[in-house]
């Protein structure tokens, strides 16, 4: 499977008066999602259970185009008042148009101070993966009968019959207020958000299909749930010129996850309690970053990290049930750094790591810790890195 993308994109920008200023631009753009055949011995025939080779009717290529237009706008109204005007019309060839907009402003409140806001819409269409796979695989049920699990596309004839319909754009309402703080070497910045996410796409739970298919269970992409995020961001930095001519910044992110609806298929829910609870406490609600960067001499620097996630749940189980509880991986910290050579002004040498202390997150524990016997000694949903250190040598030139 590969995804091939085409763009061609006219940028422009005018100063149309000394405190106005105008850009605007168009884009055409295209996809193709291609799907290869398999090996015949992988999609024909008896064999083990699982995941098969793309057969014949599984393979193949599917585009989509879509063009684009926007004007975006800033004007200075006052010395201590400057506001932002953007527009945006796309028209895609599988789904149809969209329109979506941005207001954004700033007030300077002292020299140090200012305030900033933003209100914007935007969207994210389906792929032409998620509009077009298909695939098949056999498994056990419970009573350990074999049983055909299909995913279908959101418009096969099996699917319509179970309430698919083609998927349209995922659509948002973004919201942001905050504020910056200037002083000497000293620059912060505070901001809150709120992004509100409409008919976003995920796959569907196994719905029983009509038995005249030969498929036991089918599954597809649908516009299933609306999601809400809300947070703040705080970025920190400053230099201390006594101290190595250290650059130091801290950023912070709160995060919290809401699925707020569903939307039904078939009268029913397409997405399990399970998956809700998972898509809320898979990520960890806090997430920072702490970077020094030390100039060690006019061609030597050294640059060193501190990466934190926040504690957070792998995605077996139920958080707080009396069995099988859904597994919480600690918060944890990971080292990086990098020690670099300028050569000259255009070629830059660089030796470092990641993970620089061999640091690992909770390993599975009872009651999934058979997971262990396909490989997964770490939880496969954990947001921080469970690969172990890794080192590294670079050079960068620059034109």
């Amino acid at each position: 499977m590969k995804q091939v993308e085409t763009n061609i994109n006219m940028d422009f920008s005018k100063a149309v008066l000394d405190n106005l200023n105008v850009a605007f631009g168009g884009e055409w753009r295209e996809e193709t999602y291609i799907v290869k055949e398999g090996e015949v011995a992988s999609y024909t025939g008896a064999g083990s259970s699982g995941f098969k080779g793309f057969s014949p009717e599984n393979s193949g290529e599917n585009s989509r185009d879509n063009v684009a237009v926007y004007i975006d706008i800033e004007h200075d109204i006052s010395d201590a008042l400057l506001l932002q005007y953007a527009a945006r019309y796309e028209d895609f060839s599988d789904f149809g148009g969209t329109l979506n907009y941005k207001i954004a402003g700033r007030l300077k409140v002292t020299d140090s101070i200012n305030l900033r806001g933003a209100i914007s819409t935007g969207f994210h269409a389906p792929t032409p993966g998620q509009s077009n796979i298909t695939s098949q695989i056999t498994t056990f049920d419970a009573n350990n009968n074999q049983t055909v699990e299909g995913q279908v596309t959101p418009t096969d004839p099996i699917a319509v019959a179970v309430g698919g319909k083609p998927l349209t754009e995922e659509k948002s309402k973004n919201y942001s207020l905050g504020s910056t703080f200037t002083s000497g070497n000293i620059k912060l910045a505070v901001d809150l958000y709120q992004i509100d996410v409409e008919d976003r796409i995920y796959r569907t739970g196994n719905i029983v299909a009509p038995t005249s298919t030969g498929t036991t269970t089918v599954s597809f992409f649908t516009n299933a749930l609306d999601v809400q995020h809300k947070g703040v961001d705080v970025v920190f930095s400053s230099k201390i010129p006594s101290f190595l001519n250290t650059d130091i910044s801290l950023a912070l992110n709160y995060n919290q996850i809401k699925v707020t609806s569903q939307s039904l298929v078939n009268g029913l829910l397409p997405v399990g309690a399970s998956i809700v609870e998972d898509i809320e406490n898979n990520y960890p609600e806090i997430r920072g970053v702490l970077t020094t960067r030390s100039h060690l001499s006019d061609k030597v620097d050294l640059t060193m990290r501190a990466n934190y996630y926040g504690s957070h749940f792998d995605e077996r189980g139920t958080i707080g049930a009396a069995t099988n509880p859904s597994a919480k991986i600690d918060a944890t910290i990971y080292f990086d750094t990098e020690l670099g050579y300028a050569v000259t002004d255009t070629i830059k040498l660089a030796v470092g790591g990641t993970n620089i202390f061999n640091s690992f997150v909770n390993e599975i524990d009872a009651p999934f810790a058979n997971r262990q016997n396909v490989g997964l000694t770490y939880p496969r949903r954990s947001a921080a890195n469970y690969e172990g250190g890794s080192w590294y040598v670079k050079a960068r030139y620059t034109f």
